[in-house]
């Protein structure tokens, strides 16, 4: 990108040159600008005599740009002089110098004061910028001495690296002086506009695409980098309107800010899209890039020939991880080093442009001057070739996503209609399946559908309103249990009938033949048949009982309740109802009440229903424990806490515990480890669904097996 500002000072001069070589008129030998002045810094009006030997004089140009903080502009003034031999074809004739000055200035031709330069705010602090026509005539052709005397006000700067051009200076015809003022300036604008359109155009292209996938933060940096370039030349735009040293610090600053910013950018954008590391080249480069920024804003201007190091340094970098990605196989990675390559075709193009152009310079004026379009236009795509070839290669990149995208989706839409078929298709058989299937349940005889209405009606009794369990899980639990008791009953009563028909033949038979030991016999055995006909169908009865329980549904009306009165009420009933079954049960009670508990909104039935179940099981648990220890004290306890916005109930006991393998089984429909016939697996699951979907709260065991059992159920208060 150092040809960035190369080019833009190239194309500016032969912008110049390309208006001036057919309209001004120089002298046979000089021209008045260029580097054949003659400088001395200080004031002498001595120094206006056309006699004066200023042989010892520094060479200097004019239009130079002053260095604020060098030796020679100390004193803020100083005199330029120049020896001009006129043609023979301008004496005599009313000629205009057209000076553009910064500051002011005192013109004298030969010792003689041609005019007083100076702007109207010069001496109150307002702009130092001034452009005038100076009338001048040359009477022979003889030499002639033109001097200039300079001077600027120093304001206050922000940068120390502050730099202004002193005075521009050009003689031309009186009548084509204004338009070729004109046209230059219309001219460098127009080269300006294009360089800020497409720079900014850039910029905001990069930033769309940064907003549009924020994952590639090359976009975002491009983006900044384009903003910085455009930057430059809004600035030079703008340049011609600021009047004062120090809105020229400020400009400045801006302007190297803004050219330092965007070789980085460009640099570090480079890397990023080979996907280079960032090694010590890298951050060498940068680092020089920034050094070189903070000399010129606190020390001033390097020293000539340094200045543009830091930015060839950024410029072998480019070439050097250009050429890297040309090594690749990758198409993209190639593009750097082609913009690069294409780049340097048109700067070896301009050269030979250019040297054609001064050959026939003197033989073909126009063709010369078309030359010089050339050259312009393609110094411009010189200096676009590089960023716009990055953009380019992003911009490829987006179009083969959106490529890739657009047939990623035409492939969705395609497998999205054979799956929409396929589904159709499954959904006609899904219909064509429940005909045969409801054609088939129709075929069903009586007695099946019947043993099905039934099977219904006890499945609905077993469900709670949030539906306990699934069907299938509940229907073999209802089969297991019940076919094991109706076993045992058509067992015992088939053996009974078989006892029956064999008393009454054994009574039929004469009174000398019948043997009453067997009559007593059979009497017996027809007893002890009923008694466990009796047993396992008190056992059905039970788990039907058990089952009606578990799924009737509560009133589910809540009311205020007080705790800890239900809890003593359901303890002490569930205790004598035990001790009425066995008169040598006893048990240790205990119970820690929270006296400031608050009443609570619960159905008083069904967290009874909990209790007991809880209660039965503590008082079961302690009693089997008991048997098996003769100096076993049953304890059973049961407290009551306060916790934030949650009731705590803890009933616990010294009992057998439950086994670690079959704890999380315990609140499972059926699942029961009392023995058969003592438990129909219901009460805890129960006892669950009533504390978790009933009334939002948590029912929860912890256990030892041998040591104790504590549930812990968890009511949330409002």
């Amino acid at each position: 990108m150092n040809r960035l500002l190369v080019w833009v000072i190239m194309m500016s001069l032969l912008v110049n040159t390309a208006v001036g070589q057919g309209f001004r008129i120089v002298t046979d030998s000089d021209e008045l600008e260029g580097s054949n002045w003659r400088f001395m810094p200080g004031d002498n009006l001595h120094w206006a005599d056309s006699t004066f030997n200023d042989s010892n004089w520094e060479k200097l140009a004019t239009d130079r740009s002053i260095e604020l903080a060098s030796d020679t502009w100390q004193q803020n003034k100083g005199w330029f002089r120049k020896t001009l031999h006129p043609r023979s074809g301008i004496v005599n004739q009313d000629l205009r110098l057209v000076v553009k000055q910064f500051g002011a200035s005192e013109i004298y031709l030969d010792g003689r004061l041609l005019a007083v330069l100076k702007p109207a705010q010069f001496d109150s602090g307002g702009s130092q910028r001034l452009l005038r026509f100076v009338p001048i005539r040359f009477p022979d052709t003889n030499q002639h001495i033109l001097a200039i005397r300079y001077r600027f006000r120093r304001d206050p700067v922000i940068q120390a690296s502050t730099n202004i051009v002193p005075i521009s200076i050009h003689l031309y015809n009186p009548d084509q002086a204004g338009e070729l003022l004109r046209d230059e300036a219309q001219w460098t604008s127009a080269l300006d506009g294009c360089f800020i359109g497409v720079f900014g155009m850039l910029a905001l292209l990069h930033f769309l695409f940064y907003r549009a996938n924020r994952s590639q933060a090359i976009n975002r940096i491009l983006a900044w980098g384009m903003f910085f370039f455009a930057l430059i030349f809004l600035i030079a735009e703008l340049d011609e309107y600021v009047g004062t040293l120090t809105h020229v610090s400020v400009t400045d600053m801006i302007s190297d800010l803004s050219m330092h910013a965007g070789f980085i950018l460009l640099l570090t954008a480079v890397y990023q899209y080979l996907h280079l590391r960032r090694n010590w080249i890298y951050y060498t480069v940068i680092s020089t890039v920034v050094i070189d920024q903070l000399y010129r804003f606190a020390i001033g201007t390097p020293p000539d020939g340094l200045s543009w190091v830091p930015f060839g340094l950024v410029n072998i970098d480019y070439v050097r991880v250009s050429w890297l990605g040309r090594k690749t196989n990758d198409t993209d990675a190639r593009l750097p080093w082609n913009s690069l390559k294409f780049s340097l075709y048109c700067v070896l193009l301009m050269i030979v442009i250019s040297i054609a152009a001064g050959i026939m310079e003197s033989a073909l004026k126009n063709s010369f001057e078309y030359m010089l379009v050339a050259i312009i236009g393609l110094g411009a795509i010189s200096i676009f070739s590089i960023p716009v070839g990055l953009s380019l290669s992003l911009v490829r990149d987006y179009t083969r996503t959106y490529n890739a995208l657009d047939k990623n989706l035409r492939e969705v839409e395609q497998l999205s209609a054979r799956t929409l078929a396929q589904e159709q298709e499954k959904q006609h058989l899904l219909a064509r399946q429940n005909e045969l299937l409801e054609e088939q349940v129709h075929e069903r005889t009586a007695e099946l559908h019947q043993s099905l209405e039934e099977l219904k009606a006890t499945q609905a009794q077993l469900v709670q309103r949030e539906k306990l369990a699934s069907l299938g899980e509940l229907t073999a639990g209802i089969a297991h249990e019940i076919q094991n008791p109706l076993n045992f009953v058509n067992n015992f009563a088939e053996v009974s009938v078989e006892l029956v028909e064999e008393l009454n033949e054994e009574r039929g038979k004469p009174d000398g033949e019948r043997d009453k030991d067997l009559e007593t016999d059979l009497l017996s055995d027809l007893g002890q048949n009923v008694q466990k006909i009796s047993d396992h169908g008190k056992r059905a009865a039970s788990i039907v009982r058990g089952m009606l329980q578990h799924s009737r549904a509560s009133s589910g009306q809540k009311q205020p309740t007080n705790l800890n009165a239900l809890i003593d009420e359901y303890l002490r009933l569930a205790y004598q109802g035990l001790r009425a079954k066995d008169k040598s049960f006893n048990a240790h009670l205990t119970t820690h009440f929270s006296p400031n508990l608050p009443t609570i909104n619960l159905v008083p039935e069904d967290i009874g229903r909990v209790l007991v179940n809880l209660f039965n099981n503590a008082f079961y648990a302690v009693q089997q424990k008991s048997q098996l220890a003769a100096e076993f004290v049953p304890a059973v306890s049961v407290t009551t806490t306060q916790t934030n916005d949650q009731l705590i109930i803890q009933v616990r006991d010294n009992g057998t515990g439950i086994p670690d393998d079959v704890r999380n089984k315990v609140f499972q429909p059926f699942f029961t480890t009392k023995p058969t016939g003592e438990g129909t697996g219901l009460g805890l699951s129960l006892s669950y669904d009533i504390i978790a979907k009933g009334h939002g709260g948590q029912l929860s065991v912890a256990t030892e097996a041998g040591v104790f059992t504590e549930f812990t159920i968890t009511l949330p208060i409002g």
